[in-house]
């Protein structure tokens, strides 16, 4: 009963055997499929330029990703490769806690282009360096329809420079390699110390004394005369830091090997007063004091190995429309470069967030005087920083509205508006129809500033003038950031335009108490509109 019996008017074919399998369709069935792991692909230098030359995609990123990878014979990235069939392509691509490598952003690049279902996409915590970000801004085109771009939580390492890898490049002996490690040491070394100094001054208000005082009393209370000289482990210095500032280890760690291998003896112990020691002896930057109220005429211009490779992205030739660094350890030297590109920035940039990282005051001098060339940002997000309300008042100084009573100042600005009125008409005259992305969308396209000023008289017939300068950012956000002085707070309210965002600030309960009742009930009040809850 087991035996097959023939068909209805046929003939069994007992001797005759089965008709092999096609060999072809074998061998891809049982090929084993390659893990992606990191340095899988490190052969690859670039892509192969006749491959991606005729290759067309078909619109899903993950299944051109792929398809790309196997015409290229490279391991396609995990999180990269197609998941479930059926569902529909996301609009956003979302990359958490994954190492990438250079042949994934190079297939990026060629893909990207016509992922037209993409309006975002989010790295967080994937150790993009310098090399990968650069890559991932040149994916970004005119063609892409990418409007958003997340990169988060990512601390970048100073990369080494060009001239020493082309001796490593060339290098005959070992020694010339070890000697172009030891350059990059010393440069990353210097750049920890610049950023740890900063950082404490911005926690005690400027003083590296009184701040190591702080964490000596923390080590002994009452003799901190005698603990700033007390050798301590990494686990010791690491806990004092913690219990004075709340600082990272990430932040202390880096500075207690500096100092015990570069100024001290190696043993593993490192005392207060060599930190002091070391952190002031460090060069300062000059900043100018002089008080200026007209602008440059011409945007500074400022670049920084690390800095620029974020600053790329805000470029002219950028797509993007909203960008945030969050929590990528962003300080002085990093903001100066991206405040650089802000004044020259993306016709469509209407979003920056910046929160979460170690934006001081001396930062924000910077990025006002990018305010004070770009017209086109809308937001501005400055949260969890280390902005203090001197930082507030520079930002403030260009934007919204400025009160001016001296006459010879008001006339200064009246000529710069002269000035600026030619500017206008030769921008308006050129100012076309808005580009469009990959889908034919109208990008974000503001048209030219003009700023304005009137003269106004009191009842006594004294003259004042009213310029208005920066009214199209309409959100600044300084949420969770040490600003404690309310009367300085109520001082700018008048003059601002738009919503200024101060939760979790520790001047945000007297303001909230001082408001006054008709802006308790909900009615509209001129100047910064508060947003203290």
């Amino acid at each position: 009963s087991a035996q097959a019996m023939p068909k209805k008017g046929g003939k069994a074919k007992e001797d005759e055997a089965p008709a092999p399998p096609d060999p072809t369709e074998e061998e891809e069935e049982h090929k084993e499929r390659k893990a992606w792991v990191y340095g899988i692909n490190n052969h690859v230098e670039r892509l192969d330029a006749e491959v991606v030359q005729a290759f067309r995609g078909s619109g899903h990123l993950r299944e051109d990703y792929a398809l790309l990878c196997h015409r290229l014979s490279l391991v396609g990235h995990h999180e990269l490769m197609p998941e479930s069939k059926g569902l529909p392509p996301p609009k956003e691509l979302t990359l958490q806690s994954c190492l990438l490598d250079r042949a994934s952003m190079l297939m990026l690049q060629v893909v990207l282009p016509y992922a037209l279902h993409l309006s975002s996409l989010r790295l967080s915590g994937c150790a993009l360096d310098v090399e990968l970000l650069t890559l991932l801004r040149q994916a970004l085109t005119a063609e892409t329809s990418v409007q958003t771009l997340h990169v988060e939580w990512n601390r970048v390492e100073l990369p080494m420079e060009d001239s020493s890898k082309s001796s490593i490049k060339d290098a005959h002996h070992w020694s010339e390699i070890d000697e172009a490690e030891r350059k990059l040491e010393q440069r990353k070394s210097q750049r920890y110390l610049l950023t740890f100094r900063d950082e404490l001054e911005m926690l005690q208000g400027g003083s590296i004394a009184e701040a190591v005082e702080q964490l000596a009393e923390k080590v002994v209370p009452g003799r901190a005369t005698s603990a700033v000289r007390w050798p301590m482990d990494l686990q010791t210095w690491i806990s004092i830091f913690y219990d004075t500032f709340h600082m990272d280890v990430l932040d202390c760690e880096p500075i207690f090997n500096i100092l015990d291998s570069d100024h001290g003896a190696g043993d593993g112990l490192v005392s207060l007063v060599k930190l002091q020691e070391v952190l002031e002896g460090l060069p300062r930057q000059e900043v100018s004091t002089e008080e200026r109220l007209l602008p440059p005429l011409q945007p500074p211009d400022c670049t920084d190995d690390i800095g620029s490779s974020f600053a790329a992205f805000l470029d002219k030739t950028s797509p993007l429309e909203m960008l945030s660094f969050r929590c990528c350890n962003l300080s002085r030297l990093e903001v100066q470069a991206v405040s650089s590109a802000l004044a020259s920035p993306s016709p469509h940039l209407r979003a920056l967030n910046l929160w979460g990282n170690k934006i001081c005051d001396h930062s924000t001098k910077y990025l006002a005087e990018a305010l004070e060339f770009n017209f086109g940002l809308q937001f501005l997000g400055l949260g969890r920083n280390f902005v203090t309300h001197v930082g507030l008042q520079t930002l403030c100084q260009v934007l919204g509205v400025t009160h001016v009573t001296d006459k010879a100042v008001g006339d200064k600005i009246m000529k710069h508006l002269k000035d600026q009125q030619k500017e206008f008409d030769k921008k308006k005259k050129a100012f076309g129809a808005a580009p469009k992305d990959g889908n034919g969308r109208e990008r974000y396209w503001p048209s030219p500033h003009l700023d304005t000023c009137e003269e106004q008289k009191d009842e006594a017939g004294t003259s004042s003038w009213l310029w208005r300068r920066n009214t199209e950012l309409q959100t600044l956000n300084l949420e969770d950031n040490p600003i404690k002085d309310a009367d300085a707070v109520e001082a700018l309210q008048p003059f601002g335009t738009g919503a200024l965002i101060l939760r979790s600030t520790p001047c945000a309960a007297t303001l909230q108490e001082r408001l006054p009742p008709t802006e308790a009930t909900g009615e509209p009040r001129k100047g910064w509109r508060l947003v203290l809850s």
